[in-house]
């Protein structure tokens, strides 16, 4: 028996380097300077705002220090951005597992 499912599957979904970048910009500081407060390389920073870099724990612990987001927005922003880049690019729908 197949089953259909309705999910809602946005477009696209903003990571959580947009809000970095977005913070840093309200705060005045560039990426280096940034960069040079958590320790990370600039290289590093510039990639998370671009999503070709993930937010680890530690980079969320150090970011957290700077930006006041806390480690959990960061970790859970990442999450979901990771979720919704799988899904969007994934060739086929995973089906139901047929048990017998």
């Amino acid at each position: 028996m197949t089953t259909s499912r309705n999910e809602y599957f946005p477009q696209s979904r903003l990571g959580p380097g947009a809000t970095l970048e977005e913070k840093l910009e309200e705060m005045g500081m560039s990426a280096a300077e940034f960069a040079d407060y958590t320790g990370e390389t600039e290289n590093t920073i510039k990639a998370v705002f671009v999503g070709k870099c993930s937010i680890t724990p530690d980079m969320a612990a150090k970011f957290e220090n700077v930006t006041r987001i806390p480690v959990h927005w960061w970790l859970n922003s990442q999450r979901n951005y990771d979720r919704f880049m799988t899904a969007k690019n994934r060739k086929k729908p995973v089906e139901e597992p047929v048990f017998a």
